[in-house]
């Protein structure tokens, strides 16, 4: 029993000894690692730290595509790019943020090109339309967003969308409609010519009425606008052989299977005007 308790005792101590070497030679593998590791971690921050100090990694050229509305020189400006930088140091996050703030811009994006190129992309916002508010008018996009007040100067050949604003708020389940107008009046192939739009007009009771150039006025009502438009070219020829077809006419839309014409009376214009001018009866 001795013998037996004093080779358990050595197997035992014999174990130790052999797991204590492991650890040791475990710890030492963890050692050397780390030191591996942390000396690669100095020489690419020193590789890093070498790179953004040298010149050849200076931004020589600064190229700007997407631009209609803006220029260039704008986006440049926004983007504050210095004198010459490193384009490895260049916080491309903050200068995209910066480019965001005009109203024209949709979205942006910014890559770099090795060695010394930077590339700026943006997408600018198309207006479709000009929304009456206030005594003011804003450019609005094809989301219905009203992203810029029309400034003195500026292009306004839109078609104006009025009655859409009510005690300061745009009404959407108008401003949807107005639209969807658009598209269908853009899209038509089989619709006579009727003149440019030059106003939508919203009634929260009566739906829509689009006034054109040539003094038309559609009343539309809420939806089928494309429908709607198709069956005015009967009504047009008709209005042709009675030599009405210059006439200011009023023309009711809102059932394809009724449609009523009647000369409409000219009164004060709707409001201020974008292609041509809108007057409401």
């Amino acid at each position: 029993m001795k013998t037996s308790y004093r080779q358990q005792w050595e197997a035992n101590k014999n174990r130790l000894k052999r797991r204590a070497g492991e650890a040791v030679r475990d710890a030492g593998r963890a050692i050397l690692l780390t030191a591996a590791v942390a000396g690669a971690a100095f020489a690419l921050l020193a590789a890093f730290d070498a790179a953004v100090r040298s010149p050849v990694f200076s931004v020589r050229e600064i190229v700007v595509r997407g631009c209609k509305e803006l220029t260039e020189k704008d986006i440049v400006s926004l983007a504050a790019v210095g004198p010459a930088p490193n384009i490895l140091s260049l916080n491309l996050e903050a200068m995209i943020r910066r480019i965001r703030v005009n109203p024209w811009i949709r979205d942006v994006s910014i890559g770099r090109e090795f060695p010394g190129r930077l590339v700026i992309v943006i997408r600018e916002r198309t207006p479709v339309a000009l929304l009456e508010r206030g005594n003011a008018l804003y450019l609005l996009d094809s989301d219905g967003t009203p992203f810029k007040k029309l400034e003195t100067g500026e292009a306004n050949d839109l078609p104006v969308l009025t009655g859409l604003v009510r005690e300061g708020k745009v009404d959407e389940a108008l401003l949807k409609p107005a639209l969807a107008l658009l598209s269908a009046v853009a899209a038509a192939r089989d619709v006579p010519s009727i003149g440019a739009v030059s106003e939508i007009h919203g009634n929260e009771t009566f739906g829509l009425s689009l006034f054109t150039d040539a003094g038309l006025c559609l009343q539309l009502g809420f939806d089928g606008y494309e429908a709607k438009l198709k069956r005015l070219a009967p009504v047009m020829e008709d209005l042709d052989r009675k030599n009405l077809k210059a006439a200011f006419l009023l023309i009711d839309l809102n059932d394809p299977a009724k449609i009523n014409v009647q000369r409409r009376n000219i009164m004060s214009p709707a409001g201020p005007a974008g292609k041509g001018k809108g007057y409401r009866m």
